[in-house]
């Protein structure tokens, strides 16, 4: 295969990897509906059951902590891998032939819990982003999106968000995730396990900080605090460990974001044209199924290569911890709403109004009537209602709906999100229970 292009040229590229690997370590793709025009955000903050007790989870990914329950440092010990890395490097000059996208650019970026010879494309996400990017500024946004947040999956009722990908591969994702966002998807990036450790690997390894000690023996993670050089196989433990981290699902969707964010610093230290993007792009080839026209690719790559990690900010749709149906799940907050409403002018966190993710607080579970709106909505319920139906917070960009209000109960949990509380006590449009 040979990729041509002003100043770049891949040649002895093979799309999916190769004829012994029995399927692709990587799916790169444009979703149905890419171009769909999206409402609102639609945020599911509570559930009519919600305090009853959850089923005991049993898969390796929910074992030990809670999902946002603060967890002690490990202590020190022998044990664990010593720092070896050393910090980002600066960027080296860049020119490039290549036409950069002008529009904003929504690239939904999942890593599938897939074992070996399971569907890659149709088992559950263990990890979910969307990168948010302004190629007229250079800025972005890494969202990240816990895994068990409680969502509405197109033609499916509500489940969590990572079910998506098993009920329908990245279309439905993909989907999903514009109805909850109210942002488009314009491609999607869907890896395994082994995807990112080849890829890693293959690139020289990845120098990232950690912050504090792991020693996770789920996940693999036993590092001192500092800055270490992870092979593939260190970082795919790195962002996996959610047992020993201070905010569990929260603080690993940081660390996912952190392992793209590093990847990216290392781009820009090494690449100075389109032949770099090109070797870069070679090895997204040789690793991938491409369900994207192959003529996309160098523009892309350099964008990629055109943004700075420093400008880029890395957050964590806030939630909060509750059970429904069986099952401990997160609710996504109404700032998480007000999140995804300020990204879709320019891709960047920090509107007028909008609490800044990168200042994280400990926040209580509030009860569905903790919204101004929703307190005047629940005033005029009637007290004798015998059930509750779910809290949903829908964007002032949405279509009108009726809003109906009934007595509920939820859990009072106590968790740390990676974003503060709304600051600002305007009645929030759209809230409806």
């Amino acid at each position: 295969m040979t990729l041509a292009g002003p100043g770049l040229a891949l040649t002895g590229c093979s799309s999916g990897g190769g004829a012994k690997r029995a399927g692709p370590a990587m799916v790169v793709g444009v979703p149905d509906g890419a171009a769909t025009a999206t409402s609102g955000p639609e945020v599911i903050t509570s559930a009519p059951d919600e305090g009853k007790p959850a089923a005991p989870a049993g898969d390796v990914f929910v074992d030990g902590a809670g999902f946002g329950g603060a967890s002690a440092e490990p202590p020190a010990s022998a044990a664990l891998a010593v720092p070896t890395g050393k910090p980002w490097a600066a960027p080296i000059p860049f020119a490039t032939d290549q036409a950069v996208p002008d529009k904003l650019v929504f690239i939904l970026v999942a890593g599938s819990d897939a074992r070996p010879n399971e569907d890659l494309l149709h088992t559950r996400a263990d990890s979910l982003h969307l990168l948010c990017v302004n190629p007229a500024t250079g800025q972005g946004t890494l969202l990240g999106f816990p895994r068990d947040s409680w969502v509405d999956i197109p033609g499916h009722g509500r489940g969590k968000l990572n079910n998506a990908l098993a009920l329908g591969g990245p279309d439905l994702l993909a989907a999903t995730v514009r109805r909850l966002t109210g942002l488009p998807v314009d491609y999607y990036v869907i890896t395994g396990f082994p995807g990112l450790m080849q890829m890693v690997d293959e690139l020289g390894g990845v120098d990232v900080f950690v912050d504090r000690r792991m020693n996770d023996k789920n996940s693999g993670a036993r590092f001192q605090r500092g800055w270490h050089h992870f092979t593939g196989g260190q970082a795919l433990a790195f962002a996996r460990d959610r047992t020993d981290v201070e905010r569990g699902d929260f603080t690993r969707s940081e660390h996912q974001g952190l392992i793209m964010v590093s990847a990216l610093a290392k781009m820009r230290a090494e690449v100075g044209d389109d032949g770099g993007v090109a070797r870069w792009i070679g090895v997204l080839v040789r690793h991938s199924r491409l369900d994207v026209p192959l003529a996309r690719l160098p523009a892309l790559g350099a964008l990629a290569r055109r943004l700075d990690p420093a400008r880029l900010k890395n957050v964590v749709a806030p939630g909060r911890i509750g059970t429904t149906a069986g099952q401990s799940v997160v609710f996504l907050t109404t700032d998480a709403a007000r999140l995804f409403e300020d990204l879709r002018a320019d891709a960047v966190v920090g509107g007028p109004g909008v609490p800044d993710p990168a200042t994280s607080t400990t926040t209580t579970a509030p009860a569905a009537t903790s919204s101004p709106a929703a307190s005047s909505s629940s005033s005029s319920s009637s007290s004798s209602s015998s059930s509750s139906t779910s809290s949903t917070f829908r964007s002032p960009f949405s279509s009108p709906s009726s809003s109906t209000s009934s007595s509920s109960s939820t859990t009072s949990t106590s968790t740390t999100t990676s974003t503060t509380s709304n600051p600002d006590d305007r009645p929030r449009r759209g809230h409806r229970r």
